[in-house]
């Protein structure tokens, strides 16, 4: 019975603490509700606002250059180390320039020998082309005399046949005349003088014959008989003469009489020749179409000229080609000096002396030998959200803090807002995934510092937005519902009046009231809409009025 008793006792002990407590937190929780409701009305004032953005990035150069080689080749000279100050046009480092060189010489010799194909295809064409004229020229000629020739052929044959046969005939008289009366008169006398000759030998043969025998008789005297002898010697000349006559008469008879066999033979052959040189009409036509073909041809021979022409713009160009070729392999062996393209600092060595480096091509960027850097200009670069990068515009000023140099700072202006955003993989509280869209932002530095470094941590505070003696509301307060902005009114009765109100420039905590409200007026905390919040005790509570 006493245990029971000391066991009755601890709970009703437990049971006075546990009301004690209950009490105490209901009294409490009347006392912050009655607090909270005072502490959620706030009077409209006049103040200041300024929208700032603040972010991170990194510093670089303004101007910073990859230094490559435009030809390849084994690194032959490098003039430069890590922290060295170039100027413009300095020598940075050399290629070995024998394979180039090489190139080059074998690109010359191929000009040489292309140019001289060219100026032999020159005189090649002016050669061929005065040919070609002149034998046109011929062609035509020869034409225009075959066209003349063709069209008067008829006439010619016709022509030549009557005056064949006309010559013809003239032989077959001529013989006609020769055989049957060819010189009569001579012939006559011929003939009769060789009669006379021959009766007057005979009478003084006889004579002399007659007195020789007187002689011998007695009758007559000697002289008689030389005298008898003289007349039949001159008779017997007289009889010679005459036969002679007859016999070179009757030779040159003959003799007329070959030539005129001759003469109609020769007219006889003219004539059957002018009537076989009828034929001439058809060959002159075929003359003339060969001609034509062969005009034809040497106008061909001149379009050919052209064609010639053709590869000599052909070789042309492969001269042209050439020569760019030589002018391009002369621009590598410069480019086999690397030179400094502007002022700077040596940031970045990547090679050694000794090493194949790959020239800049349409295939690839090439090696690069050394960064250079002009630290006469720094930037920093952020990525800015897009909310933000609204309210900044080029030109504004803004503050920047270096990590490695706390005690410095340093001005800048905004020189460039990307037009196009980047957009940044995050992960949401939800447990997916979002894109957080932000925009490259570049900030120049006002002055230069020595020692300020690329890849320098900075962070950035521009002054965006800034106003003096404005209406101001907590953000809080504010209702953004349909599309509309309204906040609560309190009015003098307590009760709570909804009215839309227009705003303006906005922190992360107080926006400016551009339309519908004035200083004094009292606003109240709309009420708390958010996930409920447990009580004390593990017990529901009210939240914020939720």
């Amino acid at each position: 019975m006493k245990k029971l008793g000391i066991i009755f006792g601890v709970f009703a002990l437990l049971t006075v603490v546990v009301g004690f407590f209950v009490i105490r937190g209901q009294q409490g929780a009347a006392a912050a509700k009655q607090a909270a409701s005072e502490k959620d009305v706030h009077t409209v004032v006049k103040g200041d606002i300024a929208t700032k953005v603040i972010e991170t990035g990194t510093v670089d150069a303004v101007s910073s250059v990859d230094v490559r080689s435009l030809v390849s080749g084994r690194l032959k000279t490098l003039l430069v180390d890590e922290g060295d100050v170039v100027r413009e046009g300095d020598l940075i480092a050399v290629i070995d320039p024998q394979e180039t060189q090489l190139a080059v010489s074998q690109n010359r010799a191929q000009l040489r020998g292309a140019e001289a194909s060219l100026a032999r295809a020159a005189v090649d064409i002016i050669k061929s082309r005065v040919t070609a004229r002149q034998n046109l020229r011929q062609a035509e000629i020869r034409v225009a005399q075959l066209r003349s020739e063709l069209k008067a052929q008829p006439v010619l044959t016709e022509t030549a046949i009557r005056s064949a046969k006309a010559t013809l005939d003239s032989a077959k008289a001529e013989i006609d005349r020769l055989d049957r009366n060819a010189h009569p008169n001579q012939r006559t006398a011929t003939a009769t003088s060789l009669r006379e000759a021959q009766v007057n030998y005979d009478n003084t043969k006889a004579e002399y014959d007659r007195q020789k025998s007187l002689l011998d008789d007695g009758f007559v005297s000697q002289k008689v008989v030389e005298n008898a002898n003289l007349q039949l010697e001159l008779s017997r000349v007289r009889l010679q003469q005459a036969k002679e006559n007859a016999d070179r008469l009757e030779a040159q008879l003959r003799i007329e009489r070959s030539r005129a066999g001759d003469d109609l033979r020769r007219a006889q052959a003219d004539y059957d020749r002018a009537r076989a040189n009828g034929i001439q009409d058809v060959n002159k036509g075929r003359d003339l179409q060969n001609a034509l073909a062969d005009l034809e041809k040497t106008r061909v021979a001149l379009r050919d000229v052209d064609t010639a022409i053709y590869g000599r713009a052909q070789t042309q160009a492969q001269v042209d080609q050439l020569r760019s070729l030589v002018a391009d392999g002369e621009r590598q062996l410069r480019e086999t000096e690397i030179r400094a393209p502007m002022n700077g600092i040596v940031s970045k060595r990547n090679v050694q002396v000794g090493e194949l480096v790959a020239g800049q091509s349409s295939f690839g960027a090439g090696t690069t030998l050394i960064r250079l850097e002009d630290r006469d200009s720094m930037r920093v670069t952020l990525q800015i959200n897009e909310i933000d990068t609204a309210r900044l515009r080029k030109g504004m000023k803004g503050t920047i803090t270096v990590d490695a140099l706390p005690d410095t700072k340093f001005t800048g202006t905004v020189r460039k807002i990307a037009p196009a955003s980047t957009s940044i993989g995050t992960v949401a509280a939800t447990g997916g995934s979002d894109a957080v869209v932000k925009y490259v932002v570049e900030i120049w530095l006002t002055e230069a510092n020595p020692a300020l470094r690329s890849g320098m941590s900075a962070k950035c505070e521009l002054e965006s937005d800034a106003k003096k003696g404005v209406t101001l509301v907590p953000l809080d307060y504010v209702i953004r519902e349909n599309g509309k902005t309204s906040v609560d009114i309190v009015e003098a009765t307590g009760k709570t009046t909804r009215r839309d109100i227009t705003l303006g420039s906005q922190t992360g905590a107080n926006a400016e009231v551009k339309t519908g409200l004035t200083v004094g007026e009292k606003i109240k905390r709309p009420p708390y809409k958010g996930p409920a919040r447990s009580g004390f005790m593990g017990g529901p509570g009210d939240g914020d009025g939720g």
